[in-house]
């Protein structure tokens, strides 16, 4: 089957992650994480792309890169099986170590830009990893907030520093989530629409000065309002409105 061709962005800008095989943990040990890191650094400066976030989890890593795309297919072609080579003699396995290829998105909006940082900074505190995105040192937090780049590119300091005008605003801007779905592996992708379909719910309540949750899906005028924000902000079809709200109902009565 011939592989799809990338979506190239218009501002050169693309949401990248890559994942595990079969969602092995790929990553799992700290000096596994760290020796990515390094392969990562090391072929920066053989390539022209611009790394402005990343995230390296157990099974799987986001980063946020500028650079054409064949130069982006370049680079991470290069990192990915100069890893896989490393992965493979160290647990003394042969095949493939990664899912497919490399899956990229477009980022073509400044907003989307900056959300998409924070949701990648977030992935260690929502798998509970960290309680603050700061205590996560396989991440491009703590180069931002020590203003030392060494994997994101010194470009990328240059437009946090015109977006925050402190490392304390930036860590506030961590705090608040929007309702937008980033690329995720699927099962990730679903919680996500979750958080999104819980937050809203919670918003609806809250403006309606109701005593509890459920009221929202209990009264029709209130559930046509939320089934009208997830179809607006989610844009998915109905059968999968209908699923969430399932979902978000068995959840309220769990959590009761």
């Amino acid at each position: 089957m011939p592989t799809k061709k990338r979506q190239e962005s218009s501002t050169g800008f693309y949401h990248v992650v890559v994942r595990g095989i079969n969602k092995e943990r790929i990553y799992n040990q700290r000096r596994e994480k760290g020796y990515f890191k390094k392969i990562i650094v090391k072929h920066l400066n053989k390539y022209h792309v611009e790394i402005y976030a990343f995230c390296i989890m157990s099974n799987h890593a986001h980063f946020i890169i500028r650079a054409e795309i064949q130069e982006l297919s370049l680079f991470m072609a290069r990192i990915l099986a100069e890893y896989a080579s490393y992965y493979n003699y160290k647990h003394q396995r042969n095949g493939h170590v990664f899912q497919n290829r490399f899956t990229s998105e477009c980022i073509e909006t400044e907003s989307y830009f900056w959300n998409c940082i924070r949701y990648i900074h977030l992935n260690p505190v929502k798998a509970n990893m960290v309680k603050t995105p700061l205590r996560y040192i396989y991440s491009s937090m703590n180069e931002y907030c020590s203003n030392i780049p060494v994997v994101i590119h010194e470009k990328a300091l240059f437009v946090y520093k015109e977006r925050f005008s402190s490392v304390s605003e930036f860590k506030d801007f961590h705090q608040h989530r929007r309702y937008e779905i980033f690329s995720d592996i699927p099962d990730e992708k679903q919680e996500q629409r979750m958080e999104i379909a819980l937050l809203i719910l919670k918003s609806i309540f809250e403006k309606n000065n109701l005593e509890l949750l459920e009221q929202v899906l209990e009264q029709k005028e209130l559930r046509k309002e939320y089934i009208k924000q997830l179809k607006l902000v989610l844009n998915i079809s109905d059968k999968l409105i209908h699923n969430i709200c399932l979902e978000v109902r068995r959840f309220i009565e769990h959590k009761m």
